[in-house]
């Protein structure tokens, strides 16, 4: 399962709004500004995450307005986040949670779609069972900021080899 651009930046939104439980509600900007994120996504992804059920994020308007948690961090598990923002958990079409609404003509004998529900359903375990507070409290890794680039951004020239 790949995760895009819109999971990663969702779940840092949540991370941040976690870091400030109990403050005062953050803006949108204080979030862009504090995570690097581009604004005009944010906002894109806060509405996502307001209009879940129940929602995740809460918006408060006025003067001293912006977004908080719409639960406790130790009430949101990262699998509710992850699959707002990126829809059911697949690394194959075959194997993806819920209702299938596309399958191959090889299911009834496929040898591998095993393998993938066992892929699927361990990620949604240790998304499930995690928390927004579980990740606020897990050991920081060190090191400098690491960006991340979409694989899609990454040109190799023609009859060059790859890693």
């Amino acid at each position: 399962m790949r995760v895009s651009t819109k999971g990663e930046y969702g779940v840092r939104i949540m991370v941040d709004l976690a870091r400030h439980y109990g403050g005062r509600p953050r803006s949108l900007t204080d979030i862009s500004q504090a995570e690097q994120l581009p604004l005009a996504y944010l906002e894109q992804l806060v509405k996502l995450l307001r209009e879940a059920d129940p929602p995740l994020v809460l918006s408060t308007r006025g003067a001293h307005g912006g977004y908080r948690l719409g639960r406790r961090p130790e009430e949101i598990p990262m699998g509710e986040i992850v699959r707002v923002l990126e829809g059911p958990i697949a690394p194959m079409i075959c194997a993806t949670e819920g209702e299938m609404t596309q399958i191959c003509g090889f299911l009834d004998s496929c040898k591998t779609r095993h393998l993938w529900a066992k892929v699927r359903d361990a990620v949604a375990q240790t998304l499930d069972t995690m928390t927004l507070a579980d990740l606020l409290n897990a050991p920081d890794q060190g090191g400098a900021p690491v960006h991340f680039i979409a694989i899609s951004d990454i040109h190799v020239a023609p009859g060059a080899t790859s890693l």
